[in-house]
Formats: C-alpha cells, sequence, structure tokens
C-alpha cells in the first residue's frame, strides 16, 4: 500500500508526505533438518509441546541464551547437512517520507526528502540454500527482528542551478543511518539488535560551462569539474552478515566506502 500526498504552497513550489506499508508471507526459508534431531520435537518444549520457561527443558534448550542444539542423532547422518526449502517466513516495512521540491524555474530547481523506515523480517537470508540462521526452527518467533536491510533514517538532497557567466551547478546530498547485524553470540531476543559501523554521508557536485557554436547551437564542448565524497566520509561496507558471495542485503561490496574523489572530463555535445 501507498499513499501519497502532494501540496503546492507556493508556485513552482510543494511539499509532499508519502507512506508506504508492505508486508511479506510465505517466504522462502532455507532449514538444516540433519542438524541433530530431537525427533522432530521441540528441544525447548515441556511434554505438551509448550514452550514453558517454568518446566524442565530439554537437552537442547539454552540456558545461557546460545542457540539452539538438536540432541540425538542426526536423521541423516550420511549425508551431512540436509537442507529443505520452506516457505513459513514473514516480513513486513513501514516507511514514511516528508519532502519538498522545486520544479525548475528562475534557474534552478532542486528536492529533499527525509525517510524514516522500519523493516522487519524473520529471515532476510531467503535466497541463499546453504546457511541456517534460525534460533529455534520449532520456534520461529525468535527470529521475528529487524531485517539485515532495515535503515531507519535516510536523507536525500539535489539541486540544478544556472549561475553567472553561463556555469551549471549539480549537488546532490546522500546520508542514511547504519544497517543492523547480530552479536556474536546469538540469543532468543538479539537478533540485529546492534548496528554496524556503515553510516553513509556523500556530498557530490559538478560545476559545468558549455561552449556553443554552430546554427542554433547545434554543438557545444562542455569542460566538467566534479567531485565525488567531498569530506571524504569513510563510509565503510564491513562487516557484512554471511559471506559475500551470499550475500543479499543490498550492498554486494566489501571493505571501506569509495573516497573522495576528483574528476575533470571535457564533453562534445551534438
Amino acid at each position: 500500500m501507498n499513499v501519497n500526498w502532494e501540496q503546492e504552497f507556493y508556485p513552482d513550489w510543494a511539499y509532499y508526505v508519502d507512506f508506504i506499508w508492505a508486508k511479506g508471507v510465505h517466504l522462502a526459508r532455507f532449514f538444516n533438518v540433519n542438524a541433530g534431531g530431537p525427533g522432530f520435537t521441540d528441544p525447548c518444549a515441556n511434554s505438551f509441546g509448550v514452550i514453558d520457561p517454568s518446566e524442565p527443558q530439554g537437552p537442547g534448550c539454552p540456558t545461557s541464551g546460545n542457540t539452539v542444539t538438536y540432541p540425538g542423532a542426526a536423521p541423516f547422518a550420511p549425508l551431512g547437512d540436509v537442507f529443505t526449502a520452506t516457505s513459513p517466513g514473514k516480513s513486513l516495512y513501514r516507511g514514511l517520507t516528508a519532502g519538498m521540491r522545486k520544479k525548475f524555474s528562475r534557474g534552478f530547481q532542486l528536492e529533499w526528502n527525509y525517510r524514516y523506515a522500519k523493516d522487519k523480517d524473520d529471515d532476510s537470508n531467503e535466497r541463499d540454500p546453504f546457511t541456517d540462521r534460525s534460533y529455534n526452527r520449532f520456534d520461529l518467533s525468535r527470529d521475528y527482528s529487524l531485517s539485515d536491510r532495515d535503515i531507519k533514517h535516510s536523507f536525500n538532497f539535489f539541486t540544478y542551478a544556472e549561475l553567472p557567466w553561463k556555469l551549471e551547478l549539480n549537488t546532490r546530498i546522500q546520508a542514511r543511518s547504519a544497517q543492523p547485524i547480530t552479536p556474536g553470540a546469538r540469543t532468543a531476543t538479539n537478533r540485529n539488535s546492534v548496528r554496524k559501523d556503515t553510516k553513509f554521508f556523500s556530498l557530490d557536485w559538478r560545476l559545468a560551462r558549455p561552449f556553443h557554436w554552430g546554427a542554433d547551437s547545434r554543438y557545444a564542448i562542455v569542460p566538467i569539474f566534479e567531485m565525488f565524497n567531498t569530506f571524504d566520509n569513510k563510509n565503510n561496507l564491513d562487516p557484512l552478515t554471511t559471506n559475500l558471495l551470499f550475500n543479499f542485503d543490498g550492498f554486494l561490496r566489501q571493505g571501506v566506502g569509495d573516497p573522495r574523489q576528483l574528476q575533470l572530463a571535457i564533453k562534445f555535445q551534438f
């Protein structure tokens, strides 16, 4: 569901508010059913199959909060890991965006927006058939938390302006808060409970000066001077949630971000 309101409050100026609500059900999840086996019963459940902390727990239910282990021999011991594809996954995304835009007039245009969002799921790993990240496959509610892709705050700004002496200026600002990650010791309640050092900020700009000639100014030589990540923010891309080959959080790069870069160019238009 997407609801949007836009209102002009001054000639060529408008503000807008946008809300997105997206719910996913029956999403793919992969479970290693050969990681030991209590005969397909929950090691954390009582004799009635219900998790009750007041009653004695099975030998696979952790008292320290570490990931559940499944006691007993693996059902298919000679086979090693046996992953099954199932579809009990769920997700919920809610995002509210507020912004303002100005149409091009009087030599410039601009737009900015700020978004607050919350992205939740019980497994952000739906495209990796080789990793079982469930805390307890008999109680998937313990996995429902912030998604690997959750970014609470983001801000965008751009402007284009025609300056004196026929100079053209483009400016862009992008900023977003860090993604979550699970601490090294997984518990029943700490999935994606801390944040990576991956907050992002970049100011990019371009200055150009077209030189036209020919009939109707058909041709132009355009010298361009541009800079990316002007303040040389570190913009870390690490650490990943999983191995880079199977990382599907939307950021398929590893290490530090791009440094400050300066670029000079000449463009021929015809």
